[in-house]
Order: C-alpha cells, then sequence, then structure tokens
C-alpha cells in the first residue's frame, strides 16, 4: 500500500533532497521521519528514514571534528530566511546585483565591470506582506566558476536566472547557465510543484524563473521577442528593468507562485485579526500543520478552527483536516 504523505512531508523532503550539508540532512529527516504516517504500510519507509539519519549524524560528526577550532566558514552559503529562499544567478554584468539593491536594503556593490560579487550578498525582498530572501551568487563564468558555487543553489528554493536583453550573445548568456546546471545534476523545472525520483542520484528538479533584464535599453523589446520565440514555453521568461523597476512587481509574483507556499494569519477568539506576521506554510497545508507551527504540544489537542478567506463562509467551523488557502484567517480552538 503506498504511503501518502502530507504537503508538510513533501517540503521536508524538497529540503533534504536538497541539502547542501550533513546537518541541513538532519533536520530535514528528523522533520520527516516526524511527519510520515506511523503504520505498517509505512515500516518500510521509516526504517529507511532512520538509516539515513544515521548516516547523516555521523557525517555531520565527521565534519565537525574536521573544523573544530578552525572558524571554517563558506562566504556561498546563506542561512535561509522568510517564506523561501532565491539565488540569483547569470553571467557577469547581467544586473543581478542591481536587482538585488532594488528589491532590498542590502549593501551592494553595483558596478559596471565583471566580477565585483565575490561572496553570496543576501537581502529580504517582498511580494505584498511576504517576506522573500534573495541571494546574489558570484557571476557565473561556464568553465571557470567559483567552487563549491553548485551547493547553495542545490539547496535554494528557487533560481532567478539573470539575462543581459542588452547583450549580443543573449541566447548563449541564456543557454550556458542552464547547461552548466544541468552538468552538475540540476534540472530546471517552472512548475511549482516538484517530482522527485526514488534514486536519490538522479537529477535534481529545481524551480527557475528567467529574468530578463534591461528592458530599457533600445534594443530590449526585438531581442526578448528573438529569446521567446527561440526557446518557446520551455521557462518562464519575465521581463525587467532593475532601473526603473518595470516588472519587479511581476517578478516578485511569479517569484511567490514557484514557492509553492501560502500565507495564512491567526486569529485570537475575541480579538482582531493579527496581519503584521503571516505564517507561511506549504500549498495544501491543513488547519492541523497551521497550529503546529504555533504551538507543537498544543496542536494535538485541537479541538476546531473558524476560517475567513477563501472557499468558505466567513466564520465557518472547520475540522483540524481543513485544507488551507493563501490570505485564510484562521482562529484556532482548544480545549
Amino acid at each position: 500500500m503506498a504511503v501518502n504523505q502530507s504537503p508538510m512531508y513533501q517540503k521536508a523532503e524538497e529540503r533534504y533532497r536538497s541539502a547542501a550539508s550533513p546537518a541541513e540532512k538532519v533536520a530535514a529527516l528528523e522533520e520527516m521521519l516526524r511527519l510520515v504516517p506511523k503504520h505498517k504500510a509505512s515500516e518500510k519507509l521509516q526504517a529507511a528514514l532512520k538509516q539515513k539519519l544515521k548516516t547523516a549524524r555521523e557525517e555531520m560528526q565527521k565534519g565537525h571534528a574536521k573544523h573544530a577550532g578552525g572558524g571554517h566558514h563558506d562566504p556561498l552559503q546563506v542561512p535561509r530566511q522568510g517564506a523561501g529562499q532565491v539565488v540569483l544567478l547569470g553571467e557577469p554584468n547581467t544586473g543581478k546585483s542591481s536587482i538585488l539593491a532594488a528589491l532590498t536594503s542590502a549593501k551592494v556593490e553595483v558596478a559596471d565591470f565583471p566580477y565585483s560579487t565575490h561572496a553570496a550578498i543576501p537581502g529580504m525582498a517582498h511580494h505584498e506582506d511576504v517576506p522573500i530572501q534573495l541571494v546574489d551568487m558570484p557571476p557565473l563564468m561556464v568553465g571557470h566558476a567559483q567552487p563549491g558555487m553548485i551547493a547553495p543553489i542545490r539547496a535554494a528554493d528557487v533560481i532567478l536566472h539573470v539575462i543581459d536583453l542588452s547583450a549580443i550573445e543573449l541566447i548563449d548568456q541564456y543557454e550556458r547557465p542552464l547547461a552548466w546546471l544541468r552538468e552538475h545534476n540540476v534540472k530546471p523545472v517552472s512548475r511549482a510543484t516538484l517530482e522527485f525520483d526514488e534514486d536519490e542520484s538522479a537529477a535534481l528538479p529545481k524551480r527557475l524563473l528567467v529574468a530578463a533584464n534591461k528592458l530599457d535599453t533600445p534594443s530590449a523589446a526585438d531581442n526578448l521577442a528573438g529569446l521567446q520565440e527561440l526557446c518557446g514555453t520551455e521557462l518562464r521568461i519575465v521581463p525587467i528593468s532593475a532601473k526603473t523597476g518595470q516588472g519587479l512587481p511581476e517578478m516578485m509574483a511569479a517569484l511567490f507562485e514557484l514557492l509553492n507556499v501560502i500565507r495564512v494569519y491567526a486569529k485570537k477568539p475575541g480579538k482582531p485579526v493579527d496581519r503584521d506576521a503571516p505564517f507561511i506554510l506549504p500549498a495544501e497545508a491543513t488547519v492541523h500543520d497551521m497550529a503546529h507551527l504555533v504551538h507543537r504540544e498544543l496542536a494535538e489537542k485541537l479541538k476546531s478552527a473558524r476560517i475567513w478567506g477563501g472557499t468558505v463562509h466567513d466564520g465557518q467551523q472547520v475540522h483540524a483536516t481543513h485544507v488551507l488557502t493563501d490570505k485564510n484567517v484562521v482562529e484556532l480552538h482548544f480545549p
């Protein structure tokens, strides 16, 4: 009998498949073990997860011993924050840093010469009230990529592939990074939902959006039309200008869609809704999943909930298994 996994489990599995370090694997596997249904049909899966967790913990201990007292720091690794992590990938002078500067308060060196970025630079952007972390990676020059660059790219939730619409070699600039990703066992996809192969050595599917930058330049419109005609619908292309801001809201909306998450607002009984810090959950998450984020122990005692927004009547009472939608307001009731 197949084991049906929840959206929360699927999100944890995605983090495990994309993990850039043993510590990230351990955290993801522990979450998968907690979330996997506990019945006879899942016993084989539980045993496999426990074995993988044991191996990951051993790898983590070896890593700690290797770097003990060494003060090791990887300038390309950035802790994930917000609703998801988006890495900016592109060749020199495509305008990655300009995008980061336009959307975040990060201290960015925007220069007209190549290789002005040497370490990963994070900044927090927003789609409406949803925080999305953007990470500007060093420029990619195929054949001369910075060592270790593929690991944080594999670990990110989405890749933002930045190209320059004024570039003479626009098509090559579009195709070279995609080929580099495939050479490193990453399969770019344009859909929000991911399907993983049982063989963990298979190519890792990774959500990717193409940001066609410098839409404000004279040749941009013609070059964009030619690019879209050549590339078809393989990947989604969003035309933008970091300089003028044109297309940036549409780009952030597309990134939010690719992250495959929803925002949910909490409301205490008899109190107004708290819209300052929405809870971020995987798409198709349930009321129980939200309750677990609010308080892990109380979640198991959840009695019922009232929902506003979406397809239900405002204030309708629902069970813990009710599937939430984006912008729902949820009032949890405990005994």
